[in-house]
C-alpha cells in the first residue's frame, strides 16, 4: 500500500507546493472539463469554491486561468460552504462545480472536489472517466504551450478579457454580474423545512466554532434567523484555522470552554468546508461525532407527516441509526464508505435522510450532500420540540459503545480478510467495502484501506465498551 495521492469519490486531496500544484490543478480542471463535455453540455457554466484555505486563492486563479483558455463560463463564488456549492447548482442549474477544498485534513493540504449537473460529486464511474481524460489533459496542455509560445501579447490579451465571469469585479468581464446571494439562499431553504418557531421560543446562546474557514459566511445569518444569539469562536474565514482542523474531541477544547464562560445551552463545531459538525453539550463536553447523524435521524423519523421510514448509511457508521430506523417502522440500508456512496445509495431506496458517522448529515429534502447547516438545524430543532438538553436527549437513543482506529499493514489485504473470516465463524460476513463482521449480539468490526493514508481503518461497536475492546483486541491478534 502506497500512500499516493489520488482522485477518488472523495476528490483529491495533496499538500500544497507538492502533492498538489498548478500542474496537477490545470490538468484535473481540463480532465473535468472534457468529462463535462462529453456528457452534459457543450457549453458549461461552472460554478467555483473554496472553503478559506490560505492556498485557496492562488488554486482558484489557476482554475480561472485555465477556464478562461477553454473558454468555459464560471460563477466565482470565492469563499462557499462546501453543501452550499451543491444547493446553488441545483437550484440555478449550473453544469457543474469545482470545489477548492481539503476537508478536514490540516492547513498545508488543498484540494478539489467535483460536482456534476446533478449536484452530486461525482460517483465511482465518473471519477474513472475523469481519470481517462486525465491523458488527454496531459497532452493539450503540452499542445497549447506550444500555440501559446509563438501567440503574439494581442491574442492573448483578447483570451483574457473576455472572460465570461459572474460573481467577480465587472472589471474582468462584459458578462452582467449576477446577484445571486448563495449562502443566504441556502440559509433560506433550510428555513423553509425547519419548526422554526419552536426554536425561536427557546431563546437559546448558542457557541461556534467555525474554525476561521467557509461556515463564517453563513453561520451568522443563519441564526439570526433562528433567534438565537451567536457566541462565535474563529469567525473571521481568513483559512488561519484555530486548531487543528478535523472536528474531533482533542482539537476542541476552546469550543468547550467558551460554552461554559458564556453559559451557552450547546455549542457546534464545523470543519473547513462546512459538511461535518460535532454538537458540544451544555457541560461543556464534545460529544461523539456518532450522534451528529443519529440527532438528525431522530429529528427526521419522529416527525408524524413523514410516510417514507429509509434511512441510509455507510458501513462504519453506528448502529444506533439502524435502531432509530426501526423503532419508526423504517429499514437502514449500508452502503460503502464515502459521501457518494451514501447518496446513490438514498437515491436508489428514496430514503428520507442518511450520512455518515463522522458527523455528516444528509437530507435530502434540502441537499444532497452532508451539510452542517442542515445538521445544526435538525439538532436544534429535536431539541427544542422535546425541550431537552444535549445530555438528556442522548439519554432517549439507543446506546452503544464505538472505537474507531488504525494500524499499519504489512501484507496482503486479501490475505487478512481470509484470517478474519476463518477465525470468526456463525458471523454475518460483508465484503462489500472491505470486510465488516456482524456478530450475534449486535456488536460489529469493519477493516478497511484508507484512500490517503498506507493503513487500515478499524471501526467497532458493541453495547459495552468492554465488549468493543474485547473485539479490538482480539482483531488485532488476527491481523
Amino acid at each position: 500500500m502506497q500512500n499516493k495521492p489520488k482522485l477518488t469519490v472523495s476528490g483529491y486531496r495533496g499538500i500544497w507546493g507538492d502533492t498538489l500544484n498548478k500542474e496537477i490543478v490545470e490538468n484535473y480542471t481540463k480532465a473535468f472539463i472534457f468529462f463535462v463535455k462529453e456528457n452534459i453540455t457543450s457549453n458549461p457554466t461552472i460554478l467555483i469554491g473554496r472553503d478559506g484555505r490560505e492556498s485557496g486563492p492562488e488554486i482558484k486563479e489557476k482554475i480561472i486561468k485555465t477556464f478562461s483558455n477553454l473558454g468555459i463560463k464560471f460563477i466565482d463564488g470565492d469563499i462557499l460552504p462546501t453543501p452550499t456549492v451543491l444547493f446553488a447548482v441545483r437550484k440555478h442549474k449550473y453544469d457543474g462545480a469545482i470545489i477548492i477544498t481539503a476537508s478536514h485534513n490540516g492547513k498545508e493540504y488543498n484540494g478539489l472536489k467535483f460536482v456534476t449537473n446533478k449536484a452530486l460529486f461525482t460517483n465511482e464511474e465518473e471519477v474513472g472517466q475523469i481519470k481517462n481524460s486525465l491523458d488527454s489533459a496531459i497532452n493539450k496542455t503540452s499542445s497549447q504551450r506550444n500555440i501559446i509560445s509563438v501567440s503574439t501579447n494581442n491574442f492573448l490579451q483578447k483570451i483574457f478579457s473576455a472572460r465570461p465571469v459572474g460573481l467577480r469585479k465587472a472589471s474582468r468581464s462584459n458578462i452582467p454580474l449576477e446577484n445571486f446571494n448563495l449562502p443566504k439562499e441556502h440559509a433560506d431553504q433550510i428555513i423553509k423545512n425547519i419548526d422554526v418557531e419552536s426554536i425561536r421560543s427557546k431563546k437559546w446562546r448558542v457557541a461556534v466554532d467555525m474554525i476561521n474557514a467557509s461556515a463564517c459566511v453563513l453561520d451568522p445569518y443563519l441564526f439570526e434567523k433562528l433567534g438565537i444569539e451567536l457566541v462565535p469562536l474563529n469567525d473571521i474565514p481568513n483559512g488561519l484555522f484555530g486548531h487543528r482542523p478535523e472536528p474531533l474531541r482533542e482539537n476542541l477544547e476552546d469550543i468547550g470552554k467558551l460554552v461554559i464562560e458564556k453559559n451557552c445551552n450547546l455549542g457546534f463545531a464545523h470543519d473547513p468546508d462546512a459538511d461535518r459538525l460535532v454538537i458540544i453539550n451544555e457541560k461543556g463536553e464534545v460529544v461523539s461525532e456518532e450522534y451528529t447523524l443519529a440527532f438528525g435521524v431522530e429529528a427526521i423519523m419522529s416527525r408524524s407527516e413523514n410516510k417514507n421510514k429509509n434511512v441510509v448509511i455507510n458501513m462504519s457508521t453506528s448502529q444506533m441509526n439502524n435502531d432509530i430506523a426501526l423503532k419508526y417502522g423504517g429499514d437502514c440500508f449500508r452502503t460503502k464508505v464515502g459521501e457518494a456512496n451514501v447518496v446513490a445509495g438514498i437515491i436508489d431506496n428514496n430514503a428520507i435522510i442518511g450520512g455518515e458517522g463522522g458527523g455528516g448529515i444528509i437530507y435530502p429534502t434540502i441537499n444532497m450532500a452532508r451539510d452542517s447547516f442542515v445538521s445544526l438545524s435538525l439538532i436544534l430543532e429535536l431539541l427544542a420540540k422535546r425541550n431537552q438538553t444535549v445530555s438528556e436527549c442522548i439519554e432517549t437513543l439507543p446506546k452503544y459503545e464505538m472505537k474507531k482506529d488504525k494500524v499499519q499493514v504489512v501484507g496482503s489485504l486479501e490475505e487478512m480478510y481470509s484470517k478474519m473470516k476463518n477465525h470468526f465463524t456463525d458471523c454475518e460476513v460483508n465484503e462489500l467495502d472491505g470486510l465488516r463482521i456482524d456478530f450475534p449480539d449486535n456488536s460489529w468490526i469493519h477493516l478497511r484501506p484508507s484512500n490517503t493514508e498506507p493503513i487500515i481503518r478499524l471501526f467497532g461497536e458493541a453495547k459495552t465498551k468492554e465488549r468493543t475492546e474485547e473485539l479490538f483486541e482480539e482483531v488485532k491478534k488476527i491481523i
